[in-house]
């Protein structure tokens, strides 16, 4: 994810700064594999709220939330080269309450998603696999060993910008590649209540589509053959659920940053995905939203403290 981001972060940069307020566009990217289609977005506005700008954890991946000392709060993750960096941020403020590491326990270091389910943190690796992480005094443990979502299945060293959708219906690569196979930039669980064959979805960036997710045996497992398109490869950078369980996918820089809502995600084969914003501030890869609230956090590809953004946007009715 590094190298080249850090020049096409320059200009970014400059615009997240000078244009502090984001207007909606109105055209659909994609439809759901099965023949669903998507339709047009109703062209929210989305405004920027006051919060911090940066947080020191580098290479902002992923965020959830998590009620921390009895507080909401922002799980913030860092990926590859990071040795498992997270910050607790406060969701009102910006401000970042704690920093700290996270074990990889030989599943991986490439940490790219992340999702709460039964008060345990989920975190999805590029290559596919998953760490389950408790809170404990002071930070987080390993629940079990990590484990992959399904059969690996994929071969190959990954590495580049994986961009590229690998032939055949293969889904997870070896524990230590990266960037590899469907080379997954995001994980996206489902509220509790929520009704659907998913409990989520894991986002490739590798061929721009929503992978559902399902539970099996009390392990995550991930399905080819139900799938939303969102996007071209190479853009897909996040998913997210909002508290009352609208679906949001959040673009990086190559795709202008834009946020896309999935509706009737409950049924991937009539899933429809719109186009809400464009909310693109450095290089945007971490999405996270809370009834009309949506997080935005950057991904610079160096060690630099991450930008961070926080709108309010007019989105539609679950």
């Amino acid at each position: 994810m590094r190298c080249l981001l850090a020049i096409l972060t320059v200009g970014a940069l400059a615009c997240s700064k000078s244009e502090p307020a984001a207007t909606g566009v109105g055209t659909s990217s994609g439809s759901a594999i099965g023949g669903g289609s998507g339709s047009a977005a109703r062209e929210p506005t989305c405004e920027q709220l006051g919060f911090a700008t940066t947080t020191p954890v580098p290479e902002a991946s992923g965020a959830a939330w998590l009620e921390i000392d009895g507080k909401l709060a922002l799980v913030v993750i860092s990926d590859s080269g990071n040795d498992g960096a997270y910050g607790v941020v406060d969701p009102e403020t910006g401000e970042t309450r704690e920093t700290g590491k996270l074990p990889h326990g030989g599943g991986g270091s490439d940490l790219e998603g992340i999702a709460v389910r039964g008060g345990h943190l989920h975190v999805i690796t590029s290559p596919g696999w998953i760490h389950t992480y408790a809170r404990v005094a002071g930070g987080f443990e390993l629940v079990d060993k990590p484990y992959p979502l399904g059969p690996i299945d994929l071969a190959g060293k990954g590495g580049g910008l994986g961009d590229q959708p690998p032939k055949g219906s293969g889904m997870v690569c070896a524990a230590n590649a990266t960037n590899c196979g469907r080379n997954y930039e995001g994980l996206c669980l489902a509220p509790a209540g929520s009704t659907g064959g998913c409990i989520g979805f894991a986002a490739s960036k590798a061929d721009g589509h929503l992978y559902c997710v399902v539970e099996e045996g009390g392990k995550l497992v991930v399905q080819y053959a139900n799938a939303i398109r969102i996007a071209r490869p190479g853009v897909v950078a996040d998913c997210a659920f909002t508290d009352d369980g609208r679906l949001l996918v959040g673009s990086n820089l190559f795709d202008a940053g834009t946020v896309y809502r999935v509706g009737d995600w409950q049924d991937v084969a009539t899933a429809k995905v719109e186009k809400l914003a464009n909310l693109a501030i450095g290089f945007p890869e971490t999405i996270a939203a809370r009834a009309d609230v949506i997080y935005r956090m950057s991904d610079t590809g160096s060690t630099a403290p991450s930008l961070m953004a926080k709108y309010r946007c007019g989105l539609p009715t679950p």
